[in-house]
């Protein structure tokens, strides 16, 4: 099993465990953080995620994008030894204990192909929901107000039963004008503002899907590679940013462009990502979360290998230039570990 050390670490200093359900081939598969369970998972979607500070369940997360499958088994190859998905790097199943040792990785990501082509126009509308809640607490508070105000003046008592009568009545009025008001928002954007941007989004996405294909790469790539790249953004340092951040899920993803310069190829998208942060000071324990999108830039490796082969990879040790094979773990010589890059690395992330 491929389980995120750095991740781990940041968990462990938080006094915190996630418990994730994901659905594969039917069934409910359950991973934690603190590898009480660690159920193999082939290709799912995330369900649930629950997290735990001392014991207690303190938070939890239902809403995923369900466009992202995520595998924790690395295929094998004919010889037996396993394959990193995401780089191509080849290996035995102990040079993987903690991920890929070339790119990093410790899952694979890929993105659903049936979900191509952005959502559907309901799915647009009810990312819009909170837009609705400022109407209903308008229209419930004034039809309220309204209610007890003519149920008073006009009644010949003026009782906290008189006054009680006003609300009730207010308020089932006011239910009445917010499902009159929330069906035609709705119908309205179903049928102009949300296929309008749906048919723009689909148009950013396909354009990019063919400028990945032109390049070598994938969906599927690019969403796992800013993902890890994010894993190292977010765990790997202890900035005042940083430092509270225990968990991370992509959202969503808009605007994706793929550029050349000077002979360079970079992909700039805006994500939105919910952090989920977490507090443990003396005997307080607060997990919560927020959203945010970001700008992030990534450029592609020109030393990313794919289909490597036991014995046939040699190259040159970029730390102290001897020869050695790319799927050792360690160069023979110097004996550093030997990092290979990942596809897209992130270069730069930028708040919106």
């Amino acid at each position: 099993m491929i389980s995120d050390k750095v991740h781990e670490q940041r968990l462990l200093q938080k006094n915190a465990v996630i418990v994730t359900d994901y659905y594969d081939q039917g069934t409910t598969k359950i991973r934690s953080s603190d590898h009480t369970r660690v159920d193999d998972v082939g290709s799912g979607v995330i369900l649930a995620k629950k997290y735990y500070m001392g014991g207690k369940l303190i938070h939890q997360e239902t809403e995923f994008n369900p466009g992202m499958l995520y595998s924790f088994i690395f295929p094998k190859l004919e010889d037996g030894r396993v394959q990193c998905p995401n780089c191509g790097g080849i290996g035995e199943d102990a040079l993987f204990s903690d991920g890929c040792p070339y790119c990093g990785a410790f899952y694979n990501m890929d993105y659903q192909s049936e979900l191509l082509g952005g959502r559907n126009q309901s799915d647009y509308v009810l990312a819009e929901k909170k837009s609705l809640l400022l109407p209903l607490i308008l229209i419930m508070a004034v039809c309220i107000a309204v209610g007890i105000f003519l149920t008073v003046t006009t009644g010949r008592t003026s009782t906290v039963f008189d006054y009680g009568k006003g609300a009730l009545i207010g308020g089932i009025i006011g239910c009445v004008l917010y499902l009159i008001y929330s069906a035609w928002k709705y119908k309205a954007d179903l049928t102009t503002k949300e296929m309008k941007k749906k048919h723009e989004q689909d148009i950013v996405l396909q354009r990019f899907l063919k400028d990945l294909k032109e390049n070598g790469l994938t969906m599927g790539t690019f969403a796992n590679n800013l993902n890890l790249g994010l894993r190292d953004y977010y765990f790997g340092s202890e900035s005042s940013e940083t430092r509270n951040i225990i968990d991370f899920d992509v959202l969503d993803y808009r605007g994706q462009n793929l550029t050349s310069q000077d002979g360079k190829v970079y992909i700039t998208t805006d994500v939105s990502i919910r952090l989920v942060s977490a507090e443990n000071s003396g005997e307080k324990e607060k997990v919560w979360s927020d959203e945010a999108v970001k700008r992030i830039r990534m450029r592609k490796s020109d030393r990313a290998g794919t289909g490597q082969k036991g014995g046939l990879n040699i190259v040159k040790c970029p730390y102290c230039g001897a020869s050695i094979d790319l799927t050792a773990r360690r160069c023979s010589y110097c004996g550093t570990a030997f990092l290979y890059e990942r596809p897209l690395n992130i270069e730069r992330v930028a708040d919106l």
